[in-house]
């Protein structure tokens, strides 16, 4: 590149008359008042003050002209290329130009501009050609021979990508896009203009494909339950994500080991997503594949992602309770019964009913003393705690410090039963969630909270006939004092007599366990059901699946060492699922296990579980990158000598053949925004004669850089005023 020529010139700040009108008025006024001061200061003083004042007005009027520096720059000698950029993502496949794919279409158009000849193979050095998708690269062959295969699209990444291949002395015409406008980099088209337009690269794009929204269903499966137990309901929800299904009715299907269980008909009106479930239960032991299914629509692009399976381990394990009471009153004892006659649950309870006395009960009697526990292991061989009240006549503070790791360290459960279990000392704790007052409000009712509807125990008395005003009222409710962070209001309890409801049932994730406290007395009136016939009544149901609700949440299998988890059910391809084993009770010696995939009968990949330096030692992590889509499931040898397994499905979600629609929009903004137009299709042979035909610029180009901006000159002016501001002072005429 040659030197730019350059020469002096003015650009004033302010119109010239203007800064001549300034000029004289402050010559003026200097002259005007140096006149008056020379009549103390003397002749030659009075010319020098004159002289520093009338040069730093000069400079100032200097400023205000803003004398530049006009620079001549020849223009740059670069070839300047055109770029041509097809789209090769998985939707371009679709066959809606002219009967012919879009790909084709984009080959045929290519041809019939001239841009390539009919081998499709690139000669003219001014040409560069690029293939697009989730990145862009160079065609190394023939034109003719690319094929829709890119699994997404990402717009931002592949014209970065593409104006970046110009090299330091290389430039282009034009970016010329064929396309139907799909991205899922969600980049805001305005920002990807920008750096075309930095680049001067105008992007030109021709739209193929139909516009318009089309049709399809996927289902998603969003419930995921390791295990229930034998009889007990358990839910499956999916979420339907919809495209162009507004005011239609769908046909969901349960399926249960590919047989149809179950039907549902939903009206999808104007929503996008749309929850569905399904309550299943199971009566034998066992592991079952259950799959949410929706009936094809007419014209539906995609019907493999239709569906979704997921898998329900079924146990009959009997969970370890142990119940604590020091102040025994009719919740207790029903509670108890209840405890005692659900075939779900081994119980030991302890009923301190005087100093020194206990009622001990074991449901099954073993060779062990029952007793309150002491050591840590102790606690753990209970799955769920279940606490009554003055809990601090059977433990002390190391028991109550050891109750509080079995939560917060090994996930244990705790239920407070009756409200505050502590008196004295052992009131201050972190265990309890909430701190209950001792004044009352008396005959109240339940109400289920919204953090509540989905409760197990507390949907169960929802839904019963009548809701929750049909069962009898509870004795009374307790205020509350003070209520720990992150506690949830299951179930809110209303006084007959109206005022504000208070906190019923409450609970809180206590580090790895849960906590919940009943605030409320009379739960044992539930009981007394002249509907119900037995011993299934309203209280027994309320704390079987209570049990079973916080038995979801943990990770052990009752009366089981180890536990085998993923991070879900149903993994998506190109996602990892994560894997763990929880030992019950702390083994320093066992640091990692093995752990084997398999897809069908075909071991598929092997990892090793290891604990992470900083957490807990008796949990083992790892992880599992699927290579493609299927039924999974890994496998595990302990050193018990037990095996556990744990399935898990991988699907592939393409948004590439499902949003199929043309995005005109998004390529009308990308387009304007960096100096370029959308095309239409007989446009493209015009553009491409226009660009050929485009000559160079010749022309050179000038630009004005200013000359006043300089350090000393500031400082000149500074030193100017500061002179006859010094001598002024010296000489007595301030």
């Amino acid at each position: 590149m040659n030197a730019p020529n350059s020469s002096l010139v003015f650009d004033p700040i302010l119109p010239v008359p203007l800064v001549i009108l300034v000029g004289l008025v402050l010559v003026t006024l200097t002259v005007l008042a140096y006149i008056k001061v020379g009549s103390r200061a003397g002749g030659w003083k009075n010319g020098i003050l004159t002289a520093f004042r009338l040069l730093g007005i000069l400079m100032v009027l200097l400023v205000l002209l803003q004398p530049s520096r006009l620079e001549k720059i020849p223009p740059p000698d670069k070839p300047r290329l055109t770029l041509v950029a097809v789209d090769t993502s998985h939707s371009m496949e679709q066959t809606d130009v002219d009967k012919a794919s879009r790909l084709a279409a984009a080959k045929n158009l290519l041809q019939e501009a001239d841009l390539i000849p009919r081998n499709g193979i690139i000669k003219d050095p001014a040409l560069r050609m690029f293939e697009f998708s989730g990145d862009a690269a160079p065609v190394p062959g023939s034109v003719m021979d690319l094929t829709a295969k890119g699994g997404t699209t990402r717009f931002h990444h592949s014209i970065s990508s593409m104006l970046n291949s110009l090299g330091a002395n290389e430039g282009a015409k034009a970016l010329i896009v064929l396309t139907d406008g799909h991205d899922f980099e969600l980049v805001n088209p305005a920002k990807t203009a920008v750096l075309a337009r930095s680049r001067q690269v105008p992007i030109y794009a021709v739209p193929l494909g139909q516009q318009g929204q089309v049709r399809d269903v996927a289902v998603h499966i969003t419930s995921y339950q390791p295990y229930c137990y034998v009889k007990q309901k358990a839910r499956i929800s999916a979420m339907l994500r919809l495209i162009g299904c507004e005011y239609e009715d769908i046909q969901v299907e349960l399926l249960r080991q590919n047989q149809v269980i179950q039907t549902q008909r939903l009206s999808v009106e104007e929503s996008t997503q749309l929850p569905v479930q399904f309550e299943v239960s199971e009566k034998d032991v066992g592991q079952y594949e259950y799959e949410i299914r929706v009936v094809p629509l007419p014209g539906e692009v995609d019907k493999e992602n239709n569906s979704a399976i997921t898998y329900l381990n079924v146990i009959d394990q009997q969970i370890q309770v142990l119940m604590l009471e020091g102040s025994p009153y009719w919740d207790t004892t029903f509670l108890q019964r209840s405890l005692m006659r659900n075939d779900k649950i081994e119980l030991d309870s302890i009923v301190q009913y005087a100093p020194q006395k206990a009622r001990l009960i074991r449901k099954k009697p073993g060779q062990e003393e029952l007793k309150v526990p002491t050591t840590a292991a102790e606690f753990n061989r209970y799955d769920v705690i279940i606490l009554g009240r003055s809990v601090d006549k059977l433990l002390n503070r190391d028991q109550l410090v050891l109750l509080e790791d079995y939560v917060k360290n090994r996930g244990g459960m705790v239920i407070f039963s009756r409200g505050r279990a502590f008196e004295g000392e052992l009131a201050k704790n972190d265990l309890e969630p909430v701190v209950w007052d001792d004044t009352i409000n008396e005959k109240v009712r339940l109400q289920v909270g919204r953090e509540g509807q989905s409760v197990a125990p507390l949907r169960l008395l929802a839904e019963q006939s009548g809701g929750l005003d049909s069962v009898p009222e509870l004795i009374a409710g307790r205020n509350v004092v003070e209520k720990k962070p992150l506690t949830a209001t299951l179930a809110s309890a209303q006084g007959a007599n109206g005022g504000a409801p208070v906190p019923g049932i409450v609970q809180r994730r206590f580090g790895q366990g849960q906590v919940v406290s009943v605030g409320v007395d009379g739960l044992w009136r539930w009981a007394f059901n002249a509907k119900i016939e037995g011993v299934n009544t309203l209280f027994d149901r309320f704390w079987d699946q209570m049990v079973l609700w916080l038995m979801a949440g943990r990770d052990f299998l009752p009366n089981q060492q180890f536990s085998l988890r993923t991070s879900s059910a149903n993994i998506l391809l190109g996602e990892k699922a994560y894997f763990r084993v929880v030992m019950r009770s702390p083994d320093l010696k066992t640091k990692e296990m093995p752990i084997v995939f398999y897809q069908g009968e075909r071991e598929v990949g092997r990892t090793t579980l290891n604990a992470v330096p900083g957490q807990d030692a008796n949990r083992l992590l790892g992880e599992f990158l699927p290579e493609k889509p299927g039924k999974f499931r890994a496998s595990v040898h302990f050193p018990d000598g037990t095996t556990q397994e744990t399935r898990f499905i991988v699907y592939e979600e393409n948004q590439e053949q499902t949003e199929v629609a043309t995005d005109v929009g998004y390529l009308k903004r990308l387009c304007e925004s960096s100096g370029g137009r959308l095309l239409a299709p007989g446009e493209l042979a015009k553009l491409n004669a226009e660009l050929r035909n485009e000559k160079q610029e010749t022309t050179p180009k000038t630009r004005l850089r200013t000359v006043w901006d300089r350090t000393w000159f500031f400082y000149l002016i500074g030193v100017l005023f500061g002179i006859d501001w010094y001598l002024r002072r010296r000489w007595g005429l301030c």
